[in-house]
C-alpha cells in the first residue's frame, strides 16, 4: 500500500464558496456563460444596432426595434445607439428592422451578440429563413 500524498495548502482551506449555484435564473446571460458554460441554452439571436437619424423612417425604426424583449438604449463614445437583438421567431420583425436602417451608416449586426464577419451578408440571410414560422 502507497504512501498517502500530502494535502497542499490550497486543499487543507475550507470551502468558502459552493462550488456551484443550484438556481442561476439571477444571472445575466453573459454571466451564465462565463461561470457555467453551456449549463443555460439561450436561444439563437441577432441584433441590428442603429444610431438615431433624421426622417420619416426612424420613427417606424424605433417601434418596431422596441418589439424585441432585448431592446435596449446606450451612449457609446459620445452617440446614442438602439440595440434590439431578434430571436428566431422574430424573424419578420429583424427584417422589417434592416430594411429600415441597413443602409445607413453607423449600423452594425451582431451574431449572438457578437461582430462576426459577414454578418449582414451571410448570417442575416440565413437567419430571414425563420420568417414566417414564429408568427
Amino acid at each position: 500500500m502507497g504512501r498517502e500524498r500530502a494535502k497542499t495548502f490550497a486543499d487543507r482551506l475550507p470551502p468558502v464558496v459552493p462550488r456551484e449555484e443550484e438556481d442561476i435564473s439571477h444571472l445575466s446571460d453573459e454571466m451564465a456563460d462565463i461561470l457555467y458554460p453551456g449549463r443555460r441554452t439561450r436561444p439563437f439571436r441577432v441584433a441590428v444596432e442603429f444610431e438615431p437619424f433624421a426622417g420619416p423612417d426612424f420613427a417606424r425604426a424605433l417601434e418596431v426595434a422596441r418589439r424585441s424583449r432585448h431592446y435596449r438604449e446606450r451612449d457609446e463614445g459620445g452617440s446614442h445607439v438602439h440595440h434590439a437583438a431578434f430571436e428566431t421567431r422574430q424573424a419578420s420583425d429583424a427584417r422589417a428592422l434592416f430594411q429600415l436602417v441597413g443602409s445607413r451608416p453607423g449600423t452594425a449586426v451582431l451574431v449572438d451578440g457578437k461582430r462576426v464577419p459577414y454578418a449582414t451578408e451571410l448570417w442575416l440571410p440565413l437567419f430571414w429563413l425563420f420568417v414566417g414560422e414564429g408568427a
